[in-house]
């Protein structure tokens, strides 16, 4: 599967042309031309009749992977990456559908089961008196992007990547985190869009204790908390609910619009390490050695009415015995919409005794 922008897509990446302007790019599978997600390095109207080549392939040869996770690792060097396949699609030397030159160009598709990558590479790119356009663009243009020259011809020497010809985005929908944010990791789940929706039962494989009760099951609701006996769709904030609640940031948010809310249950050692010594530090008194994780990520996750979007995680670290709660943020959007913080679980510990 091949994240893009918060949608996962299973489907073969077809070639397709789009009305009215019957332009070859490559496409998602959809039933209505207006809800087409389309990465176009060059969509104009092609003539392979005339001459030229388009192919693809799906990649997964030690080779290939590791001469574009080299790519990513140079582009994008604070993302951890590793590629675990390259879907590959070339245009070489199409001709242009009424004359006068011919296009080379290349995408390939850079993902492993957390990021998406996309790597353009132009060649020789004939000038036209035809429509087109270059660049990517996700259902109601939510997330969209045109190539800023003047010229189809400077595709061959224009860069994002300070690379002349080259250009390449991180698509996946989850920008890079902030460093203090724990990363993505294996079995992360993604909430599907869904206005003032929430995850099923996630059933814990350890119980977290919190202030004397012990869970054995959470729910990810996507307003930005946490709760254990029920999901909730509730919008406007009241922490004297009858429920335990931990919010990070209620107010209202709607991921049909962008961004995406995940979260995994992780017991690698790695993970363990990392928020054992978060722990120690805030409570350097406490004797604590995190046997379990549970890792919420609201990542770039729209405001409801618009103006901006919210980036932050909550992470359960408990063991038998200890119960702490870490809440990271990264950019939060100013807003007119009414939320709250629970200010007593910036840094809380729960446990059944005083101590």
């Amino acid at each position: 599967p091949f994240k893009f922008f918060g949608r996962t897509h299973n489907h073969t990446f077809e070639l397709c042309q789009i009305l009215p302007l019957h332009s070859v790019t490559i496409c998602f599978p959809s039933q209505q031309l207006q809800t087409f997600y389309i990465v176009a390095p060059l969509w104009t109207h092609l003539d392979n009749r005339r001459g030229g080549t388009i192919s693809y392939r799906e990649d997964t040869s030690t080779a290939v992977l590791e001469l574009v996770t080299a790519a990513i690792d140079q582009y994008f060097p604070n993302i951890t990456f590793a590629a675990t396949s390259a879907f590959v699609a070339i245009w070489d030397s199409v001709p242009y559908h009424n004359g006068g030159g011919v296009a080379t160009f290349q995408v390939v598709f850079v993902s492993n089961v957390h990021r998406s990558f996309i790597l353009i590479n132009y060649g020789d790119i004939g000038e036209t008196e035809q429509m087109w356009l270059a660049g990517y663009n996700t259902l109601d243009s939510v997330h969209s992007f045109t190539v800023p020259v003047t010229s189809a011809p400077e595709l061959s020497s224009s860069s994002n990547i300070n690379v002349n010809g080259r250009r390449s985005f991180h698509v996946d929908g989850s920008p890079n985190l902030p460093t203090n944010f724990l990363a993505s990791g294996d079995g992360e789940i993604v909430n599907p869009p869904a206005e003032d929706g929430s995850s099923d039962a996630i059933f814990l494989q350890q119980p977290f204790k919190y202030f004397g009760r012990t869970y054995n099951q959470i729910y990810v609701n996507n307003n930005g908390y946490l709760t254990f006996t029920e999901p909730l769709s509730a919008y406007t904030p009241f922490l004297d609910s009858p429920r335990d609640i931990i919010a990070a940031l209620w107010t209202r948010l709607d991921n049909r619009h962008g961004g995406s809310i995940s979260y995994r249950e992780d017991s690698s050692t790695v993970v363990l390490a990392q928020v054992t010594a978060a722990v120690k530090q805030c409570f350097p008194n406490i004797p604590f050695a995190a046997t379990s994780a549970f890792v919420a990520t609201w990542d770039s996750v729209p405001y409801y009415n618009g103006g901006g979007v919210v980036t932050f995680q909550v992470v359960l670290a408990y063991n038998v015995h200890r119960s702490f709660i870490l809440i990271y943020y990264g950019d939060v959007a100013e807003t007119e919409q009414r939320w709250q913080v629970s200010e007593v679980l910036l840094r809380l510990h729960s446990t059944n005794d005083k101590n």
